[in-house]
């Protein structure tokens, strides 16, 4: 079943927090303030997307435990709840919210890492699976209990590094690649070395941040100088765009890590005029 995740109001929410999070990392008071001001237009209090936000989190965000009998009539009832909500007035906040974010902020938004998606995602699917037909409708109903009825599993155990010995090793790599690297290669190198400490949730954003914005760079590069550019060039400048693709749905380990390194050296000679 496809899933059109701008019609996800947990998703657009996410997004948006995330951007907002990135914003003030980077200081952008203004982008900062045009955030809050959308956030607020569209999820503040007794707004429909704000209600139905907390309709998702009902089942995302549950930390009830619940027989299979319970989950089963909870879901009938959050049902009831989001389609009892109004589906044109919620479609239509919906629009003018990713009117906004593409007015106000641009698309890129919507490439956001959002670290919980597959939960999103399948709950937005659940919330629109009333067309399919029975076992499909059974399938994903199934999905959604398991994100409420979880598995037990064993907490990963976490390597512990104290914070001289990381003080450390942080300025010995500043000392060795200070000069050597470019900043955006640093924040990589950074990002994969460090990436044990929150199960690679800081490195999965970066890299699909750094993936959108190479693509955006390296697409805009060949649009502008097509005229200038040999074949060959085209041709091989289209394949590390399609690397890039590529790389969006394949796990990331030590080898995707150092095409990237490369890929950031060529699109920036390839900025330079080189």
């Amino acid at each position: 079943m496809k899933h059109n995740k701008k019609r996800n109001t947990a998703f657009l929410y996410e997004s948006l927090i995330k951007e907002l999070t990135m914003s003030i990392i980077k200081v952008d008071n203004q982008r900062k303030s045009l955030i809050i001001n959308i956030i607020k237009e569209s999820f503040g209090k007794n707004s429909i997307l704000k209600k139905e936000l907390e309709i998702y989190n009902s089942i995302l965000e549950n930390k009830d435990s619940m027989t299979q009998e319970f989950s089963s009539k909870f879901l009938k009832e959050t049902r009831k709840d989001f389609n009892n909500l109004g589906r044109k007035e919620a479609f239509n906040a919906q629009t003018r919210l990713i009117e906004s974010i593409n007015k106000n902020l641009s698309n890129s938004v919507f490439a956001n890492f959002v670290q919980n998606y597959k939960n999103i995602a399948t709950v937005g699917q659940w919330f629109s699976s009333d067309s399919l037909n029975a076992k499909s409708r059974l399938l994903v109903e199934n999905k959604v209990l398991s994100i409420i009825i979880p598995k037990t599993k064993t907490d990963d155990k976490m390597v512990h590094i104290d914070n001289l010995t990381y003080r450390t090793f942080v300025d010995k790599f500043n000392e060795t690649y200070d000069k050597s690297l470019r900043e955006n290669q640093k924040l990589l190198l950074t990002n994969y070395i460090t990436s044990f400490s929150d199960n690679g949730l800081g490195l999965k954003s970066f890299m699909n941040e750094e993936i959108g914005r190479l693509k955006s760079v390296l697409g805009a590069l060949i649009q502008l100088n097509e005229s200038k550019y040999s074949n060959g060039k085209i041709v091989n400048s289209r394949k590390v765009l399609i690397k890039l693709d590529e790389f969006k749905k394949t796990p990331i380990d030590e080898k995707m890590v150092k095409q990237l390194f490369f890929i950031q050296d060529l699109v920036e000679e390839l900025s330079n005029g080189s």
